[in-house]
């Protein structure tokens, strides 16, 4: 019955979204320029720039400016204002900003690696959405040392730092404020060719001594998505000039194990990408280097589960962001390991948004595959901020096949209500082999959302169905063989005059039932915070849970000192309750400090007392100590030391040298001993990358 209900659903949301697909309904969210958000025009310049930093260049006196940016707490005209200017030519887009501050000398700054989160830092985000999709965006920060972040957001509102591109940013600190310039080539955006155009734009500055987000386009409920920004107008880009943007990484690596006999492994491979219109790219690869030594953010757990992690290899960085959709994946790029060869494309034309990935090598998902996988995506905008899409993909192995394919959309009622959906089908033919189990069926899945947000509340209520063997070979799907609701509601609320800073509730039910109709899971949640106006936050949280045959419960307290403070902030937890039987108390702290401004650590300790049902008593800990040092700005130092009670431990120190501008070196230790192998294994890894623009 269940089956047969999954089945009716997917056809139907297929027919659905093959219809919406493809009749034409204009996308043309308030491109009127009289629209009532905030506007800027840039200027059309021919003169050189450069870029250090100093607003030196006449073409700045005549650019117009853009500030009035709002406290998000207060909805007020920010007390430290921002000033930005826009200027443009064929091939670039040049953007200057100053962060005014009349207390210039507590500015925070630390942060002198690229492409990592501003932890603890000043920092200005400048949000582009160049084809005005209202859905998608790029993102490019800057922190007062002129450190570099770029990241894009695709149509789920996921944001993926994997996408990545070179542009020139410089930064200095004045008397009363700190100014950037950047300049962004158009070869590294997906834009039109043409005169007129309105660009998607908004800007976001934090400032940590006085825990203030401001926002040029502001709106209470999100403004950092793009159906809620302002516009950049005056952009005449017919004449622009069209770069192909090449771009070759060649790659040299080795890696040496030491587990009683020393084994060396030579690599080399390497990758290209260029741009085939102004809007679409595509990438080639020969076994890609896959060992990429910051991929990951280096953890052991008490617990062991299968954890989502970014995407930030190379070759996956373009068009990645659509393939996002929540916490169950259709596609989950990690699953492709050791590649051979492979190539994409992905793009924009019109209305449609596309990626086509297609690759001959490994897989890994439980056990391990060999042969060729493609994976396309098709989305389309429709209306205003809507927006459907198509998923298929295909892997054909050594063992048989694996075949999906699945449709989702997001679909506003208004700008407070939406409707979003998740429907795929599955057809698994794999062969059984050495501890392995055959596949040869067909599963579904099926998700349906109805979601109020408006601040300071979220309210929402869903439906799914996943069969007992929908899992694809190319998917992360968490859970299977559940039907049944998820409601919950979310109240968050910021205050400027008030006692606290923020409150925040939250409670959820979820109720799933097997295929036989047997209850397999009901859950109860309820969370409660308020950060406080001295910066103390108080938390509680209670869950209880029955995921059959057992029946959970955790209560945890918590206290978080300068709570919006990171390299200040101190953790302490407190949680009991019961897991599978096993009554426990988890104690934790985690602190954050810098003894010196090139040298932050992060440092965590959890132990856990457990009282087990056959009488024994356990005591478990984690000790972790994260820690970066920059001896320059191009060479670093990344150590992370972790420890189990079960005598398992990590060691891993990486040392990366940007020797010349492209070219990098990467040294990497790292020791391993897990709970069943009582002998330490070393490994030492060297690369060498240069890219040649």
């Amino acid at each position: 019955m269940r089956t047969g209900i999954a089945r009716s659903l997917v056809g139907v949301c297929m027919v659905c979204s093959a219809v919406l697909l493809a009749i034409a309904i204009p996308a043309d969210a308030h491109n009127d320029p009289n629209a009532s958000v905030p506007s800027l025009r840039a200027l059309k310049v021919d003169s050189p720039i450069v870029v250090d930093g100093v607003l030196d260049e006449p073409f700045w006196q005549d650019a117009e400016v853009a500030t009035d940016f709002i406290d998000t707490r207060s909805g007020q005209p920010a007390a430290q204002q921002t000033l930005v200017r826009i200027a443009y030519s064929r091939t670039h887009l040049h953007i200057a900003v100053e962060c005014l501050d009349d207390r210039i000398d507590l500015i925070r700054a630390s942060e002198r690696r690229e492409d990592r989160q501003f932890q603890g830092d000043d920092w200005l985000e400048v949000h582009l959405d160049p084809l005005h999709s209202h859905n998608a965006k790029y993102a490019f920060f800057s922190n007062p040392l002129g450190v570099r972040v770029d990241a894009a957001e695709g149509p789920s509102g996921a944001f993926s730092t994997s996408w990545t591109a070179e542009w020139d940013l410089a930064a200095r600190i004045g008397d009363d404020r700190w100014v950037f310039e950047m300049s962004i080539p158009l070869r590294v955006l997906n834009y039109r060719r043409a005169d007129g155009q309105i660009w998607g734009l908004n800007f976001t500055r934090y400032l940590v001594r006085t825990d203030t987000t401001s926002f040029w386009s502001f709106s209470p409920t999100d403004s950092y998505k793009p159906r809620h920004f302002g516009h950049l107008v005056g952009l005449d880009l017919a004449d622009s000039e069209f770069s192909r943007n090449l771009e070759i990484t060649p790659y040299v690596s080795s890696r040496t194990d030491f587990n009683g006999h020393g084994s060396t492994e030579l690599q080399t491979g390497g990758d290209v990408s260029f741009r085939l219109t102004p809007s679409i790219v595509t990438s080639w690869t020969i076994n890609p280097d896959f060992a990429q030594v910051e991929a990951d953010a280096d953890t052991i757990e008490l617990r062991d589960t299968e954890r989502f992690l970014p995407e930030k290899r190379l070759f996956f960085r373009e068009g990645e962001d659509l393939f996002a959709s929540g916490a169950n994946r259709l596609y989950y790029s990690r699953r492709l390991t050791d590649i051979d060869g492979g190539a994409r494309v992905s793009g924009e034309m019109n209305d449609y948004r596309f990626a086509l990935v297609d690759v001959y090598g490994d897989v890994v998902h439980g056990d391990p595959y060999y042969g060729n996988s493609s994976v396309f995506r098709l989305l389309r905008n429709v209306g205003e901020k809507s927006n459907v899409g198509l998923h298929a993909s295909s892997s054909d192995f050594k063992q048989g096949h694996s075949r999906v394919l699945g449709s989702d959309g997001k679909l506003f009622v208004n700008d407070d209500w939406s409707f979003n959906y998740l429907v795929a089908g599955a057809d698994d033919r794999l062969e059984e082999g050495v501890e392995r189990s055959a596949r040869d069926r067909s599963d579904y899945l099926g998700y349906g959302s109805v979601v109020y947000k408006k601040y300071p509340w979220e309210v929402g209520a869903n439906y799914r169905g996943i069969s007992e063997g929908f899992d694809p070979v190319l998917g992360f799907i968490p859970r299977r063989d559940i039907y049944g609701p998820t409601v919950y509601s979310m109240y968050s609320l910021r205050a400027s005059d008030r006692w606290y800073k923020r409150l925040f509730a939250y409670f959820g039910i979820e109720y799933f039932e097997n295929g036989d109709g047997q209850t397999s899971l009901r859950d109860y949640s309820a969370d409660a915070s308020v950060t406080l106006k001295n910066d103390v936050r108080l938390g509680i949280e209670y869950d209880r849970d029955y995921h059959r045959p057992y029946h959970n419960e955790r209560t945890e307290l918590d206290v978080v000192f300068d709570a919006t403070d990171f390299w200040r902030s101190t953790a302490f937890e407190w949680a009991f309750g019961v897991f599978e039987e096993t009554e426990y108390d988890e104690l934790s702290l985690g602190k954050h400090f810098k003894p010196i401004d090139r040298w932050p650590i992060r440092y965590d300790y959890v132990i856990r007392f457990e009282d087990r049902p056959d009488g024994d008593r356990e005591t478990i800990w984690l000790n972790r100590i994260v820690f970066d040092y920059f001896f320059t700005d191009v060479m670093w130092l990344k150590s992370a030391i972790q420890h189990r009670s079960t005598e398992v431990h990590n060691i891993s120190v990486i040392y990366g040298w940007e020797f010349v501008k492209d070219a990098h070196l990467y040294l990497v230790y790292n020791g391993v001993r897990e709970d069943d192998d009582p002998e330490t294994i070393h490994s030492l890894f060297a690369k060498l990358a240069y890219t040649l623009r």
